[in-house]
């Protein structure tokens, strides 16, 4: 029995094409206030238009052959032999190959079965799919058709296609596969399915076939996806074609499209990949607990790897730091606290009498007035001994409105506190990548035994026996400004190796203005918290 009966055609009654073409918009194909420009949304979301008109206008172009055939002419033998069971988008573009197939002396019948199923598997549908689940295909197949296009642009992607395959039924066309591939990534993407579904359910009464699954089944054909299968259940892959709007140079470039896909391990299908499959696929184990990455595709997206998996990090988490007016906020009466942090921004005389930069000045004023809106007591201020850490405290304290105030050389907040031996560590600024490098190194790995106190016992004796033991000479709130190689080193410590500043990996600094915030409760006992005097605590 010839294919053509086997299946269960899609018939469209001619009343509901008229319907359809009555009541659809059929001098454009544009967005619902008549324009035609689409509306892209982010890199990351692909472009969708806002009205979706898919299929109405192919329904309509068969409508009005039904309507001119009403109208008598000379019988057509092919258009009979492909409609025997009814008129559908496939019946259009298999027409031309029935033609080719004609004239290589194929038969009839054999010509109409092999022109179909050619077609069909030009837009992703095997043969099974295509005798098990007919009405669902054609219904995909004929969205995918009008697309975004227009009635007339409708028109000539059928005449185009069909001739495309008419020689070697195949469809041959790259280009024109991505835009239509790009368009259905658009409505998957928020799955505007529901919109199609909308525009044909009085054709099927109410009864509308599963199409979305062969309009998916587009996509890894026209992008050149490899099979989804067991085998790469939960790989994850991009556009890699340079015609395509949702085109990535490599995995990891996101400035023109965010876009990914993944193997569904479920489906077997390809689908988009949600933000955090794309963005942590491939980290593996993490290196230790609470370690922080950026995401791979979308680089401000961070991630935590937390109790033996990895997921989303909090923005505090992702930054580390909180902010130090916040702290300062929910300070209890009966704490007591020292912020101890980096200068405010520097000019590039790193000298001992360099100076803020005006910049600076005005972000430590900054703080301080923010710091002024939480309570109007005095604070203590102490400094290195450096310009630059002098005039972050006066600007804190100005910005503050605190005239009379308390500001005191503190020599053991130098930036070499750390330091066993200046000449070594000098030697290996020199030849390792510099002073970020060496001493995020040194704080979080351990490295340079030999030029640098141990991590621990140096720390204590900052805290313990410099800190503290001077805590009862100073205020409730204690600002104490210092510098970045003693901040990173301090935070390495308090948080037990978690701050976000390893520098030899993770290129992130400690920024101005950011450090440890000592809490010392009534009773004695010390927490210590990152703090950030400026939007954020890394650079």
């Amino acid at each position: 029995m010839p294919l053509t009966e086997k299946l269960s055609l899609l018939v469209v009654p001619l009343v509901f094409f008229l319907m359809l073409a009555c009541s659809s918009d059929s001098s454009t194909g544009g967005n619902a206030d008549g324009s035609t420009a689409d509306k892209h949304h982010e890199s990351s979301t692909p472009a969708v238009l806002d009205t979706v008109r898919a299929p109405l206008y192919v329904f309509e172009i068969l409508a009005e052959r039904a309507s001119a055939d009403s109208a008598g002419g000379v019988p057509d033998t092919v258009r009979s032999a492909l409609e025997q069971s009814g008129a559908n988008v496939l019946t259009l573009l298999s027409r031309p190959r029935v033609e080719q197939l004609l004239m290589n002396h194929v038969s009839m019948d054999s010509a109409v079965v092999q022109a179909i199923a050619e077609t069909a598997a030009a837009f992703g549908v095997d043969s099974f799919q295509l005798s098990t689940d007919y009405d669902a295909v054609v219904l995909a197949i004929s969205a995918l058709v009008q697309n975004r296009y227009s009635k007339e642009e409708t028109e000539n992607f059928i005449r185009n296609v069909g001739e495309d395959l008419k020689g070697d039924g195949v469809w041959n066309d790259p280009n024109l596969k991505i835009q239509v591939a790009d368009w259905e990534v658009g409505i998957d993407s928020i799955w505007r399915y529901n919109d199609i579904r909308n525009n044909v359910v009085s054709v099927y009464g109410g009864n509308v076939p599963n199409f979305e699954r062969y309009m998916r089944g587009f996509i890894p054909l026209a992008y050149a996806f490899e099979p989804c299968t067991d085998a790469n259940a939960g790989m994850v892959t991009f556009v890699n074609q340079g015609q395509s709007a949702l085109f990535a140079n490599d995995y990891e470039t996101s400035d023109h499209s965010a876009v990914r896909f993944i193997c569904d391990v479920n489906s077997k299908e390809w689908r988009i990949a949600q933000p955090m499959e794309k963005d942590t696929v491939g980290f593996g184990a993490g290196e230790y607990d609470r370690e922080i990455r950026e995401g791979r595709v979308i680089h401000d997206n961070y991630y935590i790897y937390d109790a033996g998996t990895w997921r989303v990090a909090t923005p505090q988490e992702a930054d580390g730091f909180t902010d130090l007016v916040e702290v300062y906020a929910n300070l209890k009466p009966d704490e007591k606290a020292v912020f101890i942090i980096r200068h405010s921004e520097r000019t590039d005389d790193t000298g001992p009498t360099g100076h803020l930069t005006e910049n600076g000045k005005k972000y430590a004023r900054d703080l301080g007035a923010r710091l002024a809106t939480v309570g109007k007591e005095d604070f203590y201020y102490g400094y290195s001994g450096y310009t630059r850490t002098q005039e972050t405290c006066e600007n804190i304290a100005q910005g503050k409105g605190q005239s009379d105030y308390r500001l005191e050389v503190l020599p053991y907040m130098d930036g070499a506190w750390y330091v066993k031996d200046d000449a070594l560590v000098e030697s290996y600024m020199n030849s390792d990548g510099g002073g970020w490098v060496v001493y995020s190194k040194y704080a979080f790995t351990g490295a340079y035994p030999d030029a640098f106190y141990d991590l621990e016992t140096r720390s204590e004796q900052l805290l313990k026996d410099n800190v503290l033991a001077n805590l009862a000479s100073m205020k409730r709130v204690n600002v104490i400004c210092t510098h970045d190689f003693l901040v990173v080193p301090l935070l390495a410590y308090t948080t037990n190796g978690h701050a976000n500043v390893r520098f030899y990996e993770k290129w992130k600094w400690v920024n101005y203005m950011a450090g440890v915030a000592m809490i010392i409760s009534a009773d004695g006992s010390v927490r210590y918290i990152p703090v950030k005097g400026l939007e954020t605590g890394v650079m």
